[in-house]
């Protein structure tokens, strides 16, 4: 094909073209630039994003061989200090773990208050962890003594069914003890409906004697 038919080929196809082509490939052409960047940009952020996240993997994987060393210290003081200070650096993931670690420390060493601040503080933290934040912290204060702080905290929470059975052991506790027998005999006659496959006896029993309390 000589050089004036491949002109004229060529000037065939474009006159058949879409006229509306034209305008969108000048706009195309004049924007190439910006578009260019644009694009570098993506890619620049993406290198970056990826850098990050390999480097916080590495230092999760890193806190991860900290707290494994201090929780396999022998003494529950030694451990307790080092999660403190643990805590003022590691990453925000682990912190959930490290506050209920310390909370369990603390009731083992009957240090109930700070028990109980400890669970308060993983229940903030940590949306997915209140059911056990709730239940640690209505336990710590009913071993310390104080019935009326358990039950007000029990009150004020709404509990998965899961739960249930702990929640409603505490609750009929803890309301008997603060005198609140209607609070009491509610828990418990909720607590029989979800103990079908347990000895209720026990229950029957706290039933029978919280209505008797309340006609007296």
């Amino acid at each position: 094909m000589s050089e004036s038919e491949k002109k004229g080929f060529l000037d065939r196809i474009m006159s058949e073209a879409d006229s509306s082509a034209h305008p969108f490939l000048e706009k195309i052409q004049e924007h190439i630039r910006t578009i260019v960047l644009v694009v570098g940009t993506v890619l620049l952020v993406a290198v970056v994003y990826s850098s990050y996240t390999f480097w916080e993997d590495r230092k999760v994987t890193r806190a991860n061989n900290e707290l494994e060393n201090i929780l396999s210290q022998d003494s529950s003081s030694a451990r307790l200090s080092m999660l403190q200070e643990f805590s003022n650096h590691a990453p925000k993931r682990l912190h959930g773990a490290i506050l209920l670690e310390k909370a369990r420390i603390h009731m083992n060493m009957e240090n109930f208050a700070s028990a109980a601040a400890d669970f308060k503080q993983l229940g903030q933290i940590d949306p997915d962890m209140h059911p056990v934040a709730v239940l640690g912290q209505a336990k710590a204060h009913e071993l310390s003594g104080d019935h009326q702080q358990a039950l007000e905290i029990l009150k004020n929470s709404s509990l998965p069914g899961d739960f249930q059975h702990q929640y409603l052991s505490l609750l009929s506790f803890n309301a008997e003890q603060s005198g609140d027998y209607a609070a009491a005999l509610d828990a418990y006659q909720k607590l029989m409906e979800h103990s079908q496959d347990m000895d209720t006896g026990f229950i029957e029993f706290k039933i029978e004697q919280l209505q008797q309390k309340i006609q007296s």
